[in-house]
């Protein structure tokens, strides 16, 4: 088996929905050891009833997806013992990642203060709507309170529109990806420091981190941007465009572009018009040149339209939907981003293999390794607690307690 870049750091994913299970999933296929924790009290995490499910069972594809290759830990928090035990998974642990809102781990005795001095040398990530400081902090926050107050949605749409979000939940995943650079670079300067480090990744503050050139164009020149369709404010053509049968997307960023561009549309007189000869003019004309562009394709099929203007180096794509994603082999198949893991070891009445989405890291050295479903409730108590040096008999008294399932 290739060498694991991550082998041998421990995390705990005491985390739910997206943005938390998104970075311990990272953490997981780089081979890092994430114990996903989940309270037993309340059945473990809200997801695990998510659509879709794979066919005549109640096994969650949200949850398989996300969850993939980590072991599983429940345990009841309110019982002192429930507490007692997950100190000692604390003290075991290199990362521990939480996305509850600010209060909620302190409350349960396992906030920052509390879990530093179990272990100091703890990475302890959390993930909140607002951060952890700030008139804000308490409030509640998911990806689309994200992108309301981040800026996004008023951008997002054709102009006349009402606000609209992106498809994906594009600030669970800025945060978590947000989240995992930062603790890798904590792991880094731990080798030095050996101290901890506290993260605070908010899901408003990525979105707007993410905003880039729309707010500095607020910030100096005064005006604040608003929908424009798949316009980009910065060059033209870069939009979308209507071939015979379908839509497709051009992304023409320089002037020597368009003229490869014009020549491959047999116009090449184009990049010499007035309107069009450099990207200020292309730009206050993207109008009319869409209708231009849009009247060579109106008699050829996309795949005709992304043949030519690929051939000549422009950048051009096909807009996919989710079928013709999961049919392009060189996505699916060369990049690997359909891939199979072992269905859950206690369902045999699931198939066996699950398909989920690859990692899109792909490094030649470490490649990411799919090996594990993701856990049952507690699926993992037993090993776990004898690892940190619990008996047999001591693991039927929590069981008989109800603390440990």
């Amino acid at each position: 088996m290739p060498e694991q870049l991550l082998k041998g750091i421990r995390v705990i994913d005491f985390t739910d929905f997206l943005a938390g299970p998104y970075v311990g999933m990272y953490f997981a296929d780089l081979g890092a050891d994430v114990i996903k924790f989940e309270n037993l009290r309340s059945g473990g995490n809200f997801v695990r009833n998510a659509r879709p499910k794979v066919k005549d069972t109640e096994i969650s594809m949200y949850f398989q997806n996300l969850n993939r290759n980590k072991r599983g830990v429940a345990l009841d928090l309110k019982q002192p013992e429930g507490k007692e035990l997950f100190a000692e998974l604390v003290k075991s642990a290199d990362v521990l990642i939480e996305n509850n809102r600010p209060g909620v781990m302190a409350r349960l005795g396992f906030g920052w203060e509390d879990c530093r001095k179990l272990n100091p040398r703890l990475i302890y990530a959390s993930i909140s709507g607002f951060g952890q400081y700030g008139p804000y902090s308490r409030r509640p926050g998911y990806d689309l309170i994200a992108q309301a107050m981040g800026g996004s949605m008023s951008i997002t749409g054709w102009p006349g529109m009402e606000p609209t979000r992106a498809g994906m939940a594009i600030g669970d995943m800025f945060a978590g990806l947000n989240a995992g650079f930062a603790i890798c670079a904590s792991l880094f300067k731990r080798k030095e420091t050996g101290k901890g480090n506290h993260i605070d990744v908010a899901l408003v503050d990525s979105i707007v981190s993410g905003m880039e050139a729309k707010l500095m164009q607020y910030l100096y020149e005064g005006v604040s941007p608003t929908m424009s369709g798949n316009k980009y404010i910065s060059s033209a053509p870069y939009d979308s465009f209507k071939a015979k049968d379908d839509y497709f997307v051009i992304a023409s960023g320089t002037d020597k572009h368009f003229e490869s561009l014009s020549a491959a549309m047999g116009m090449p007189e184009l990049a010499k018009d007035p309107l069009y000869i450099d990207t200020e003019s292309r730009k206050k004309n993207a109008d009319s040149l869409k209708q231009v562009i849009e009247g060579w394709a109106s008699s050829k099929t996309v795949s005709e339209v992304v043949e030519i203007i690929d051939g000549a180096g422009i950048p051009v794509a096909p807009i996919y939907n989710c079928e013709q994603v999961c049919k392009d082999k060189n996505i699916v198949e060369t990049r690997e981003m359909l891939v199979k893991v072992p269905r859950p070891a206690k369902h045999p009445e699931v198939p066996d293999e699950l398909t989920v989405l690859g990692n899109p890291i792909k490094m030649e050295e470490t490649p990411c390794q799919y090996v594990k479903a993701a856990p049952d409730l507690g699926e993992d108590n037993e090993a776990i607690f004898k690892e940190l040096g619990f008996s047999d008999e001591q693991l039927r008294a929590y069981r008989a307690k109800g603390i440990m399932n």
